[in-house]
């Protein structure tokens, strides 16, 4: 996938990194976001916090690649160990359903640049310029937060109609090409609605075979939004749930890309992003 782009092109040869620019646009976003999760006041460790705390990304899937990434980059590890990075990773005290409060983590970066390590990640993330490449990994990055952010406030839906919040794991199969024409706030609604939707299917029909809801769950969001492309039906917008709050990868995300309000408001598309941060920009100021 994408991660692979940012990361060196061998990990387990090189120094700890000093230069925010070694780790490549999406290393970059996630160690920024990593520091706003949970670092301590040095710089020099992320610890966990039970039930406390920001969110590192919208959901496990991609708090798993951005933890891998960054373990694989040398810039992170578990607490209290400088193995050798394979077996760091192979050892890494997380699964992909644990969240970045269940473990504690180690920063490994230079010793002199460590204390300037958040000012150095902003400056160089909001200066770089903006290359075809770049432009790559920021759209993946894009995709991945808003699969991430409609899968969140889908398993808080069906939580909130006395479903089981897993159900709504298969749908990001097919939200890649809804959210190519749907925002995320309007992918939020769609799956507002399945988990509605499907309620209604468990009273008339009960438990029904395996797979049988997550498939019920699934058609209800392709037949809406096909309604909403060519029946002329506008998918409602959602604003940001309290119950999903913003990860500090998603803000990490937006500074990056200067998507601003678009990034929740308009479909994922490589034109939005060359509004936003056009190929060839650098140092632009924010509006």
């Amino acid at each position: 996938m994408f991660a692979a782009g940012a990361m060196p092109e061998h990990p387990g040869s090189e120094p700890p990194k000093s230069r925010v620019e070694d780790l490549g646009v999406f290393g970059g976003m996630g160690l920024m976001a990593v520091i706003q999760a949970g670092a301590d006041a040095g710089f020099r460790h992320v610890r966990a916090r039970p039930g406390f705390g920001m969110r590192l990304a919208p959901h496990r899937a991609l708090r798993h690649l951005i933890l891998s990434t960054l373990l694989e980059a040398g810039v992170l590890a578990p607490i209290a160990s400088r193995r050798r990075l394979d077996d760091a990773v192979s050892e890494a005290p997380w699964t992909e359903d644990s969240s970045l409060e269940d473990s504690d983590w180690l920063i490994v970066w230079n010793e002199v640049t460590r204390g300037s390590l958040p000012h150095q990640l902003r400056s160089w993330m909001d200066t770089f310029e903006s290359t075809d490449r770049s432009r790559e990994v920021i759209l993946q990055t894009w995709q991945s937060l808003a699969i991430g952010e409609c899968l969140a406030f889908g398993e808080y839906a069906l939580a909130a109609h006395n479903l089981n919040p897993a159900l709504a794991r298969p749908a990001a199969a097919v939200l890649p090409t809804i959210l190519a024409q749907q925002s995320i706030g309007q992918g939020c609604a769609l799956m507002w609605s399945a988990a509605k939707h499907l309620a209604s299917w468990f009273m008339r029909n009960g438990a029904g075979s395996a797979g049988t809801a997550e498939r019920e769950l699934v058609n209800s969001i392709c037949s809406n939004a096909d309604r909403a492309n060519f029946g002329g039906r506008p998918v409602k917008q959602f604003s940001r749930h309290s119950a999903v709050p913003m990860s500090t990868f998603a803000s990490a995300f937006i500074w990056t890309s200067r998507l601003g309000d678009d990034f929740w408001d308009v479909p994922v598309s490589e034109d939005a992003l060359d509004r936003a941060r056009p190929i060839g920009s650098g140092g632009a100021a924010h509006e």
